[in-house]
């Protein structure tokens, strides 16, 4: 194997050895949230890694994605050594979200078993998983370059990128494992022609964040299901606060009209919402219009994977983006890395991964559903209804919502009959206009 000259910090052109191409075990394209985690777990394994990022700067960081890591990636953070990192850098830590429904709010339990979740700002977790990135052995994080063509034998795999440098030269990398987590227009998946499954989301987002902003909801963030709207507060980095709002598209001329106003008047009116009076917005109103849901085959070629919302990008709502790149990065490493190593089949090794991401495929089926705004089931009105007087349901819901289990935690017979049984005889409260 061809080894590439170290550098300091690893952001430049790494020196050839007296070959053209520069040759690694695994070429990552897309220094975010699951390229870094990808690389660094493969660089720990003992494995040369190319890590190419097109912006050239360290600090760069996506500004229409969410931060809020939902429990159910708890332990892999905790495996992959990221957790601790996080909270020295100041994420804010959620152990329990009150959820308010029509049947009025589910308060968290304690000591219910339910995983913390985690939050920390993109401009805080992207540059610190780049560090953690780049610094390990192994690893050339190579910023400013952007990939524009794929190395691949038309009956064989693939097997390589070529990739503009910051000096505007074309590099040919060559791998074993090429892996796309360049989000989800992801270039890689262009290049590979690999198709893609489109589903409509009928809601929209906008949030900010605050200083200053008063809670009023129970627990320590809440969610408002207000059915089709939704939104949320959750406390993030430095002592501040996420407001963020999800109504369905028939409100798009509100917003469009005057959106600052649209959005207070919408937090404004929510039951319990947090008090803004006397708080600093210290941030834009970040948000879009417009977020479809994009699903890829995450093996769609010999020598290729897709992790991140390269593979599977699904509704922003229930806030499993970052859980998700998380999760299929280490499912991608455990289930390569020793084939990499030894000389393996990789075929064999791939197949594993794309059976470990079918967990992403079963919640993205529900994702997709939910995100067409339709009013809420006889079976989901029972067990909101339920949760909010039977700690079992309320539990299983918190693992639902956290992504910790199957869906058929929450999603199966006995808790529909449950469920049915304890919202019998309980009578909700007029709905509520925000």
């Amino acid at each position: 194997m061809s080894v590439p000259a170290r550098h300091p910090h690893r952001r430049g052109c790494p020196e050839t050895t007296g070959r053209a191409d520069m040759t690694y075990d695994v070429i990552i394209v897309g220094a975010s949230i699951a390229g870094c985690t990808a690389a660094t777990a493969y660089g720990r394994a003992g494995l040369r890694v190319a890590l190419l990022e097109r912006h050239g700067n360290p600090q760069s960081h996506k500004t229409l994605c969410g931060h809020f890591i939902l429990g159910g990636t708890h332990d892999t953070l905790q495996r992959l050594e990221l957790w601790q990192p996080m909270l020295a850098n100041g994420a804010a830590v959620s152990r329990g979200l009150g959820v308010w429904s029509e049947a009025g709010w589910i308060v968290p339990r304690p000591n219910q078993g339910v995983p913390p979740a985690i939050s920390l700002r993109r401009s805080k977790l992207d540059p610190l998983l780049r560090e953690i990135a780049g610094n390990t052995p192994g690893v050339d994080l190579l910023l400013g370059h952007r990939v524009v063509d794929l190395v691949a034998d038309p009956a064989g795999p693939v097997d390589g990128v070529v990739a503009v440098t910051p000096d505007r030269e074309r590099l040919t990398l060559r791998g074993r494992l090429i892996v796309g987590a360049d989000g989800h227009r992801s270039a890689v998946a262009g290049l590979a022609g690999v198709p893609e499954d489109l589903a409509p989301n009928q809601r929209f987002l906008f949030w900010a964040y605050y200083e200053g902003a008063q809670p009023n909801g129970p627990g320590d963030g809440q969610v408002w299901l207000l059915d089709p709207d939704i939104a949320v507060c959750i406390r993030v980095d430095d002592g501040l606060t996420q407001v963020g709002v999800f109504p369905a598209k028939a409100r798009l001329k509100e917003f469009a009209d005057n959106r600052e106003q649209a959005f207070r008047r919408f937090v404004d009116r929510l039951p319990d919402g947090p008090t803004l009076a006397g708080a600093r917005r210290v941030s834009n109103l970040v948000g879009t219009t417009d977020y479809p849901c994009v699903r890829r085959d995450p093996v769609p070629r010999p020598g290729l994977a897709l992790i991140g919302d390269a593979a599977t990008a699904s509704d922003p709502v229930p806030a499993v983006g970052c859980g998700w790149a998380f999760r299929s990065a280490a499912w991608l490493v455990d289930a390569t890395a020793e084939a990499l190593a030894t000389g393996g089949s990789l075929s064999a090794a791939l197949r594993t991964y794309r059976r470990a991401h079918r967990f992403i495929d079963k919640w993205d089926d529900i994702g997709r559903t939910d995100a067409l705004a339709a009013p809420p089931n006889a079976i989901q009105r029972a067990i909101r209804t339920a949760a909010v007087h039977d700690d079992a349901i309320a539990r299983r819901l918190a693992m639902f919502s956290m992504r910790a289990a199957e869906p058929s935690v929450l999603v199966n017979p006995a808790v529909a009959v449950r469920a049915a049984v304890r919202s019998r005889r309980r009578t909700a409260p007029e709905p509520v206009r925000v």
